[in-house]
């Protein structure tokens, strides 16, 4: 019933979800990372991983929420659709604060981590509209 394409909708809320749980996050994660006495680069590279990695997550959340849309018990299945989703958001952006904790030879291999993370969370938030537009679509149909 808006006038704006749904895609953009869709795109609208991942960003607010975004806004108001993974940039908070994100923000105190250098509080948070003195409470396990990371060093410098670890909690810089921890940052930078959260930064790059909870926009994917917000995007991943997004498709799982609209399958479960129209189902009674959607709560229950949405995280079995999910969490396999964000396992490599997870595994690159840990992977990437464990190089960082090796020391200038671990430095490199983060900075790969990361990039593999940076393509995973493009690729997500891109793609994560259209099909949580197409899937609101099909569930509205019914």
């Amino acid at each position: 019933m808006s006038p704006l394409p749904l895609e953009l909708t869709a795109l609208a809320k991942i960003a607010a979800h975004w806004l108001s749980t993974g940039l908070p996050l994100t923000l105190l994660s250098p509080l948070l990372a003195l409470l396990f006495n990371l060093p410098g680069p670890a909690t810089m590279t921890l940052f930078v991983s959260l930064l790059i990695g909870t926009p994917a997550v917000s995007a991943v959340g997004a498709i799982g929420a609209s399958l479960t849309l129209s189902l009674k018990r959607g709560g229950l299945l949405l995280p079995l659709i999910i969490l396999p989703l964000l396992a490599p958001a997870v595994i690159f952006g840990a992977g990437a604060v464990s190089l960082a904790l090796d020391g200038p030879i671990g430095i490199e291999g983060a900075r790969d981590a990361l990039g593999l993370l940076a393509a995973f969370a493009f690729a997500a938030v891109l793609l994560s509209p259209f099909a949580a537009a197409a899937s609101v679509r099909l569930n509205l149909s019914n």
